[in-house]
Order: structure tokens, then C-alpha cells, then sequence
């Protein structure tokens, strides 16, 4: 059944509460122009390397923090179905590479434009693709729905997951061409992450830190799942090759292992 709310997802909580207190400090203190990220003169003539490291911390206005809190509030059932550990292990490891991967790409922009691109707006949306990517090829849809078009020119289908992709298409739009290399870079990183086609990315963070964290190592789903696999598995196990069942692989590529 759908859990609503934040319900066993402390890591999601935590990042959208963050989120919203560090954009609203920084437009309180009018401290939103250190956040942005310029090749020159940020990098090549001030040295502001630590913008690489802050540039995802908030959203400089209204509009992209409203549609950010939105996809990441949809985004919570990541969490519940990687359990804390390995969703925290997500979320650093994509923004480690992300903060790396989108200003290089900025670099080669303004490289090839002659400095006309010279922008890249601040704010997590390459964190958010990243989730994205394992939202859209994890999370099955609740309900699909259809709409006639007009003219009998047949219908549109979709589902209750169009909703979360129309947020990040308007995140995505939001200060061009800067927020949507930035969304490209979280989606290809998130997916590359998923399918083990960069280095580490079976690392976790530790167990004590997300306990203390108030999340759980493993998700809930997975905990009926196991329940309802282990009577009827364990004969199998018993009686045929050594070979585990397939339904176990697929489990443990899911959490991780």
C-alpha cells in the first residue's frame, strides 16, 4: 500500500528541509549571488573552487524552489524502496560526480562559445535527475489514465508518474541553456550510477551514520518481499543446483549487494 507523507523516508525529509532553509537563508542575507557558477571570473581569475561544492545547495528564486521541493517530495519513495543506506550512498556519490561532471561541462561550453555561455544557475537539479533516473526505472506506476485527443485522432496515455516528469521538465526550463545541461548531467549520471558504468558505485556509506540519522539500512519493500520469497524459495534452494532463484538476484541488484 502507498505510504503518504514522509513515512520511513528521513533522508528525503532531511534534504527537502534543507533545501528550503538554505535557499530562504540565502535570500534573507542576500547571499544568493555566491552561489552561481561563472568559468570567468569565478574560476579563472577569483579561484572560487569551493562554488563547485555549493553551487547545488539552493535555489536562487521562488519558482525553481517550488518545483524542486515538489519533484523531491514525489521522489521520496526512492527511499523507501532502497532503504536509507543505500539511498544516502545515492545522494552523495551522484553529488560528488554531478558537482564535477556539470562545471566541466560549463568549461567546455564557454570554451567553444567564446565565454557567450558563462552561466550555470545553482541549485540541486542534477541531484534531483540523478533520483529521477532511478524513479523512472524502479517505481511502477499506481494507475495509468488516457486522454481522447481532439478530432479522433486517437488518445495519450500515461500515468500518475507523468506528474513528477512534468515538475522536472519545468525544472529543467527554468534559466536556460544552464539548468538544462544540468538536468541532462543528472540523468545521465543517475542512470550510469544504476548500471554500474562508473567506478565505486557499489559503495555504501556506513549503517551507524544513516541509523543515526533515524533511517533504516534496508527498505520496506523488501521486507515483504523477502517474507513472501523465503517459504516458497527455500525449497528450491534445497532441492535444485546451487544456483540462487533469479527473483533473489533481481532482489540484491535492487539493494545493492
Amino acid at each position: 500500500m502507498q505510504q503518504s507523507g514522509f513515512f520511513s523516508t528521513p533522508i528525503t525529509r532531511t534534504l527537502l528541509y534543507t533545501l528550503l532553509a538554505t535557499s530562504l537563508l540565502s535570500s534573507l542575507t542576500s547571499t544568493k549571488p555566491y552561489f552561481h557558477l561563472q568559468i570567468h571570473p569565478h574560476l579563472i581569475l577569483q579561484h572560487q573552487f569551493s562554488r563547485l561544492a555549493t553551487f547545488q545547495s539552493i535555489y536562487a528564486n521562488s519558482g525553481e524552489l517550488l518545483f524542486g521541493l515538489l519533484l523531491l517530495y514525489n521522489l521520496r519513495q526512492i527511499e523507501r524502496l532502497f532503504g536509507s543506506r543505500k539511498f544516502l550512498s545515492l545522494l552523495l556519490y551522484t553529488y560528488a560526480v554531478t558537482s564535477v561532471v556539470t562545471p566541466a561541462l560549463l568549461f567546455v561550453g564557454w570554451t567553444i562559445t567564446g565565454g557567450r555561455w558563462n552561466y550555470l544557475p545553482p541549485g540541486p537539479t542534477p541531484l534531483l535527475f540523478a533520483l529521477l533516473a532511478q524513479y523512472h526505472a524502479a517505481v511502477p506506476g499506481t494507475y495509468k489514465f488516457s486522454i481522447l485527443l481532439p478530432g479522433g485522432a486517437g488518445e495519450l496515455g500515461g500515468s500518475d508518474k507523468v506528474y513528477a516528469y512534468l515538475l522536472a521538465t519545468q525544472l529543467a526550463a527554468c534559466q536556460l541553456p544552464g539548468s538544462l545541461v544540468a538536468a541532462a548531467v543528472g540523468w545521465v549520471v543517475g542512470y550510469a550510477w544504476r548500471l554500474d558504468l562508473l567506478p565505486q558505485t557499489r559503495w555504501r556509506v556506513s549503517g551507524s551514520i544513516v541509523s543515526m540519522l533515524g533511517g533504516e539500512v534496508e527498505g520496506r519493500e523488501f521486507e515483504g518481499l523477502r517474507r513472501r520469497l523465503r517459504e516458497g524459495e527455500g525449497g528450491e534452494e534445497q532441492n535444485g543446483s546451487g544456483e540462487r532463484p533469479i527473483v533473489w538476484r533481481v532482489l540484491d541488484q535492487f539493494r545493492g549487494r
